[in-house]
């Protein structure tokens, strides 16, 4: 897989033989396996830290009686069946504030336009770049 290439979630690693794969056992629940998607992340825009400034989340304290700290990244469901556009091919990125999440491709969604970092493994290519 390179920068460039067109892929799609390789059935056979995300989902159980139930639902056209070889898993035994869904990757995170069975509602996603059933409906066919696996989730990604995406890292958090200017707006999504004003919107979470805005909210009550933001407000007080957590149990530990210290300030509460914004959200590192957000979930996005990638669907089977969709092309994704491979923006970077191998990368690490900050998704919580522990070390970096390594192993991951950073993808772009040809119907929506969402980007998303998801395991490198659970990608086939369709179409390599030339």
């Amino acid at each position: 897989m390179r920068k460039g290439d067109l892929v799609q979630l390789d059935v056979k690693k995300c989902f159980t033989v139930e639902n056209g794969g070889e898993r035994k056992y869904p990757r995170s629940n069975y509602e996603c396996d059933e409906k066919g998607f696996v989730y990604g992340e995406r890292l958090p825009t200017p707006q999504d830290y004003e919107t979470w400034r805005k909210s009550d989340d933001s407000k007080g304290m957590n149990c530990a009686g210290e300030t509460k700290l914004p959200p590192t990244s957000y979930y996005v469901k990638i669907p089977r069946g969709n092309l994704y556009l491979v923006l970077r091919a191998r990368c690490r990125a900050n998704l919580s504030y522990g070390n970096p999440t390594p192993g991951l491709a950073l993808i772009r969604c040809s119907a929506t336009g969402e980007e998303a970092y998801i395991k490198r493994h659970l990608l086939e290519v369709v179409s390599p770049r030339k």
